[in-house]
């Protein structure tokens, strides 16, 4: 469930920006929240999501991506180096080949 809004998020951030990666991933943890309590439109709502997910990259795949959208995956990468050079360093692999 919030695995598909954090992905959902980050396919809209990295195409369309802040504010519509906000929107994705909020309406894509409502739709996963509903389908938990209503199991019997619990595929309906998966199918949408799936379907919304793939008209997602088709339609941002072919459009320029807005500034902020730029700013805002060069900020998250420099988080995930961040966070991963941290996470080595904690569990002890230094880089060493000779080992």
């Amino acid at each position: 469930m919030l695995l598909a809004a954090l992905v959902l998020g980050g396919l809209a951030l990295y195409f369309f920006g802040v504010r519509a990666a906000l929107w994705s991933a909020g309406a894509t943890l409502a739709l996963c929240i509903i389908a938990l309590f209503a199991p019997r439109y619990a595929t309906a709502i998966y199918a949408f999501i799936a379907a919304g997910a793939i008209a997602l990259w088709q339609v941002g795949s072919r459009r320029p991506r807005p500034p902020d959208a730029v700013l805002a995956v060069r900020l998250v990468r420099g988080a995930v180096k961040r966070a991963w050079s941290t996470a080595r360093s904690l569990l002890g692999s230094n880089g060493d080949k000779n080992d």
